[in-house]
C-alpha cells in the first residue's frame, strides 16, 4: 500500500483518509503538512496526496491496515 497510495483510485484514496483510524494516526501529519487544509470539499486528501513522501511511517502504516481490512471485507 506504501508504494502504490498514489496509484489508486481517488475514491479508494479518499476512502482511506476519511477513516476514523487513518485520521487519527495522521492528525499530527494533517496539522503539520496541511495546516490550512479544511474538512470537506477534499481538500485534505489533496494535502496528503500532495505530501505522502513526508507522511510519517505511522500514519502510512494505518492507511496500509485499513486498506487491508477492506479488502477483507469484500
Amino acid at each position: 500500500m506504501k508504494a502504490n497510495f498514489l496509484a489508486l483510485a481517488e475514491p479508494c484514496r479518499a476512502a482511506l483518509v476519511r477513516t476514523a483510524a487513518v485520521r487519527e494516526a495522521c492528525a499530527a501529519d494533517i496539522r503539520q503538512q496541511c495546516p490550512t487544509a479544511k474538512p470537506g470539499a477534499g481538500s485534505i486528501l489533496l494535502c496528503v496526496k500532495a505530501h505522502y513522501a513526508a507522511l510519517s511511517e505511522s500514519c502510512k502504516d494505518a492507511m496500509d491496515r485499513e486498506a487491508e481490512r477492506g479488502l477483507r471485507a469484500h
